[in-house]
């Protein structure tokens, strides 16, 4: 299921696509993942997200350029709510569109898919993702102290909602 973004501007939207995760796709993920998080999930729970795909209890949606993924997201849906898990790009990438156009395929899966709300949570210090969300639509609803660990201890997250 390829899907041409239709997010903004920008080279990287102009000629990318989102699509869902094959297996194929691990190894690439493993490097963004790796390249992108001070925390990556690593090999073990990606493949995993991959593995439930077909169980259709997770989603992994790639944001592909020039046959070359660029960042992924990860979300589940149960009922009529949906929790955006995971979103990585790789850093030299950020920045330029990639990150939204996963974010609104997402959520356009999402509503198609029946959910009603979508929830995340994001590390307080993450200014960059915090606006992407807040741009998308989403507010914030509450904080858990100390959740993320950091090189200098813990960091909060922010607890985030969009309605469908």
């Amino acid at each position: 299921m390829a899907r041409r973004s239709e997010a903004g501007p920008g080279p990287a939207m102009s000629d990318g696509l989102v699509r869902r995760a094959r297996p194929a796709d691990t190894g690439q993920l493993v490097e963004i993942d790796s390249q992108a998080s001070s925390t990556p999930w690593g090999a073990g729970r990606l493949e995993a997200a991959l593995a439930v795909v077909a169980e259709n209890r997770e989603r992994v949606l790639v944001y592909e350029l020039q046959a070359s993924a660029r960042g992924f997201l990860v979300y589940s849906t149960v009922l009529d709510e949906a929790s955006l898990l995971y979103m990585a790009v790789l850093p030299r990438w950020q920045g330029s569109g990639i990150g939204r156009s996963l974010l609104l395929v997402g959520l356009g899966e999402m509503r198609r898919d029946g959910a009603r709300v979508c929830l995340l949570e994001v590390r307080e210090s993450n200014g960059p993702a915090r606006h992407l969300y807040r741009s998308a639509g989403f507010s914030i609803d509450g904080r858990r102290r100390n959740y993320y660990r950091t090189a200098a201890g813990r960091e909060d997250a922010l607890l985030m909602s969009l309605a469908l």
